[in-house]
């Protein structure tokens, strides 16, 4: 795939989950994309919760460890680089991990009259923490990046916009399932601009050795 990896990994990733969570919701009775999580589609007794979750939630982030193996090769070797990657890989595997266990029916937040199980609130927890990992991570290599480069102009503002829609999952309950999505299409969009830096990084140095 050479030079086009870097752009086509990321967004193979983030066509999978969206038009996997889109077929499973237009298939599912009563699912809200504005109000329900993503993961309410793999929850337990979801109709096509199998699917959603080994089919669609597990080759995402196979596909965004792909990524993650070139971004590894590409990026240099500074300690701080490294770990911003090590925090995109833990939210890669927190995110893996969430699809083996399941919330439970509707994936509601914990609380509530209903008692959640131990497997929801391990689930709710780790989809919590992942979020934060990645807008961390994009925010410290955008920062790294050379001053002329579009990543290192946005890193703090997409930093903000990305915080301020992780909070608001938190506190519109009622229109959290868009702003999950929103979120995640926000981070989604820094790994594309990722890709195509290192991209171009890779171009330049190419034609510097000609």
């Amino acid at each position: 795939m050479g030079l086009r990896a870097h752009i086509l990994l990321p967004f193979i990733s983030g066509m999978w989950l969206a038009i996997g969570v889109g077929i499973a919701g237009t298939l599912t009775p009563d699912y809200s994309h504005i109000s329900q999580f993503m993961s309410a589609l793999g929850s337990t007794g979801a109709p096509y919760a199998a699917w959603t979750n080994y089919a669609v939630f597990v080759p995402t982030e196979i596909w965004f460890l792909a990524f993650l193996v070139i971004l590894n090769r590409r990026l240099g070797a500074s300690r701080t680089r490294r770990f911003a990657l090590l925090l995109l890989l833990a939210y890669a595997i927190l995110l893996f991990l969430a699809a083996f266990l399941p919330c439970d029916a509707g994936c509601e937040s914990p609380g509530g009259d209903q008692a959640n199980t131990t497997v929801h609130m391990a689930h709710m927890i780790i989809a919590a923490s992942a979020y934060p990992l990645a807008l961390i991570a994009l925010l410290i290599l955008g920062l790294t990046t050379r001053s002329t480069s579009l990543l290192r102009r946005f890193a703090l503002p997409a930093a903000g916009v990305g915080f301020c829609l992780f909070f608001a999952i938190v506190l519109l309950p009622e229109a959290q399932g868009l702003f999950q999505r929103l979120l995640e299409g926000w981070i989604y969009l820094q790994f594309l601009l990722l890709g195509d830096y290192v991209a171009s990084k890779d171009t330049t140095a190419g034609e510097n050795r000609t």
